[in-house]
């Protein structure tokens, strides 16, 4: 009789305050596995829907890409054009300084004596 009065006075009592205190403990470790399982289930959900979103952003960023590609392959054809036009009218000039007659200048197998050196 010395253990029952060591006891709280909940587990003295009658059969319908034992259910009380089972159904409740059963309540709270129930709440917390629901809580717990809740918590698992988000968070992989969420780690699942930014995988999904990730590879859709770089789905339709190939379309970015593609588009930026074109533009720089057309401004690469625009300036191969525009150097094709300069370098056109750099032999026109060319052509045109060989062929007409010196104007004073002495030639160089003029004056033999004189010798530019490339420094």
């Amino acid at each position: 009789m010395a253990v029952m009065s060591m006891l709280p006075q909940i587990f003295n009592g009658t059969l319908r305050e034992h259910y009380l205190l089972l159904f409740g403990m059963a309540g709270g470790i129930a709440a917390v596995v629901g809580f717990v399982a809740a918590w698992v289930g988000a968070h992989f959900g969420a780690r699942r829907a930014a995988r999904l979103g990730a590879d859709a952003a770089l789905a339709n960023s190939g379309v970015g890409v593609e588009r930026t590609i074109n533009s720089l392959v057309q401004a690469v054809d625009a300036i191969a054009l525009e150097v094709e036009r300069l370098s056109e009218g750099q032999r026109f000039t060319a052509r045109l300084m060989s062929e007409r007659p010196s104007l004073g200048v002495p030639s160089k197998q003029e004056n033999p004596a004189r010798v530019i050196t490339p420094h």
